[in-house]
């Protein structure tokens, strides 16, 4: 197999992980989610808390009130996670990472028996 003929394989194997449903359910849900008010606002205010909390934590012996930041902290990240179109958002985001490590499984494997036992036939 030549380099042209891995290009035109890597392409296909493109337009099989965006024509998947897997993929379609994850775009569709990011688009929701990016367009939803008040997940817009729970996701500000996580981040928001989010940011004070990891700039808090390396002093936090010493940090004033870093119980009660960190007490917002996993409130913000609890009301955020508690939001249904952003649990199902966070579901097809594992599902099509899951996906994607799957065929980076396969290829690797697929290259490692090349490796070991010649040229093989991808067809």
């Amino acid at each position: 197999m030549n380099y042209s003929e891995v290009i035109d394989k890597t392409y296909e194997l493109i337009d099989t992980i965006k024509s998947s449903e897997i993929y379609i359910n994850y775009l569709n849900y990011e688009d929701l989610v990016l367009h939803d008010d008040e997940v817009k606002k729970l996701l500000d205010t996580f981040n928001e808390i989010k940011t004070s909390f990891n700039d808090a934590y390396q002093y936090k012996a010493f940090y004033p009130d870093f119980n009660e930041l960190k007490t917002k902290y996993q409130q913000a990240k609890i009301a955020l996670m508690s939001n249904k179109l952003f649990k199902s958002f966070k579901l097809y985001e594992k599902q099509i990472e899951n996906y994607l490590t799957e065929i980076e499984f396969r290829i690797k494997a697929v290259v490692n028996i090349k490796n070991k036992h010649g040229s093989i036939n991808l067809r």
